[in-house]
């Protein structure tokens, strides 16, 4: 997630100089959208490494369009806020051996949507003293130095007071939590909210291909971001795109996570594209991943396929780094090769996939 961060800097610094050579629209490629789903604004998650809350809330807000005709806009500093509590406390249960940053996963919102709620973003926009863009970079430097500074002291399980002092770090650098809030003439915890709106929390898969796991079981991905030991199901590659493509074609959109830091990803111009096709993608994808020349940087939220002038097959995904960066208002067309090498987790609503995949994976 630095690494992504120093990316995303890099690429300010570069449009305040080149004078938007890359987002001429003149130049930008043609697409045409063949299956889209119904999705919310992009937003911009900012100097915040908070992709993974962004990607998964969109998905969500897509989920209660489709199934209740209704437009929320969720809060995702609610979700990164008690994410941070979470990843705290088991850093100091295992003594400083789990992750401990600002980034997560998509199961990381649903485990905070269980055991907390979740909010409308005018509820807790996690903007405090009239910000008007996130920045984490003293709030992330506060709650190392915070709870690095506990486990020193050989704590493992903190106390009330230390559990204090990190809600204050919290409130100070995102805001004070409400207990209750008023919503469509109705009131409401984070709880309640939830419960509500958001009764299907469980209705969730994360899927993967890896050719050293037995297809069609979960098992826990054994990697830093990993923090809760959750588990995965995996699948073909070919059943990754059948996934997306079918969940698509019947109105439910995917959440994406992989590898932006590639030569071939490019915000300005709007375009994920490899021309490299390899001869035997699951040995590949594998030494790839564990050689960290695919990383687990970034998070998109597809929610479109499209074909350009010649034919060819283009994922339409969401981004969370606003508009103006971008000649697509802040989306990426991804192509075949670049999702088939590049991608690493999939995310979707159980009732996305096929029911000979459900039946394969015992979700049925």
């Amino acid at each position: 997630m630095k690494k992504l961060f120093l990316i995303l800097f890099a690429v300010i610094c570069l449009r305040l100089t080149v004078d938007g050579q890359f987002t001429d629209d003149t130049n930008k490629q043609v697409f045409t959208l063949t299956d889209t789903v119904i999705h919310t604004s992009v937003k911009d998650q900012a100097m915040s490494p908070t992709c993974w809350v962004f990607g998964t809330n969109s998905l969500f807000e897509s989920d209660i369009a489709r199934l209740y005709n209704l437009r929320f806009n969720l809060s995702e500093m609610f979700i990164a806020r008690y994410a941070y509590i979470d990843k705290a406390l088991r850093y100091l249960e295992t003594g400083g051996t789990t992750y401990f940053e600002g980034g997560g996963q998509f199961h990381d919102v649903i485990r905070v949507v269980r055991k907390y709620g979740i909010v409308p973003e005018d509820v807790y926009p996690g903007l405090p003293d009239d910000n008007i863009s996130h920045n984490h970079e003293k709030l992330d430097t506060a709650m190392q130095r915070l709870v690095r500074g506990f486990l020193q002291k050989g704590t493992r399980k903190p106390d009330n007071d230390q559990i204090k002092q990190m809600e204050d770090t919290l409130d100070k650098y995102l805001g004070v939590l409400p207990e209750s809030f008023k919503y469509a003439e109705s009131t409401y915890t984070p709880m309640s909210f939830a419960a509500t709106w958001f009764p299907y929390a469980n209705d969730y898969a994360e899927l993967v291909s890896f050719a050293d796991h037995p297809l069609y079981q979960p098992f826990i991905l054994k990697d830093k971001y990993n923090w809760a030991d959750d588990s995965f199901y995996n699948i073909s590659l070919d059943d990754m795109k059948m996934v997306v493509d079918s969940a698509l074609h019947n109105g439910w959109s995917v959440g994406w996570e992989g590898d932006v830091t590639e030569p071939g990803f490019n915000n300005y111009q709007g375009i994920a594209a490899t021309d490299y096709v390899s001869r035997h993608y699951d040995e590949e994808r594998l030494d790839n991943y564990k050689t960290e020349q695919t990383e687990r940087d970034h998070m998109l939220h597809i929610t479109g396929i499209a074909r350009d002038e010649a034919g060819k097959t283009w994922y339409y995904m969401k981004n969370s780094w606003g508009t103006w960066l971008n000649p697509y208002q802040g989306f990426i067309y991804m192509n075949e090769n670049y999702f088939r090498l590049k991608t690493v987790i999939l995310f979707v609503n159980k009732r996305g996939l096929t029911k000979g995949l459900r039946e394969k994976l015992g979700l049925d």
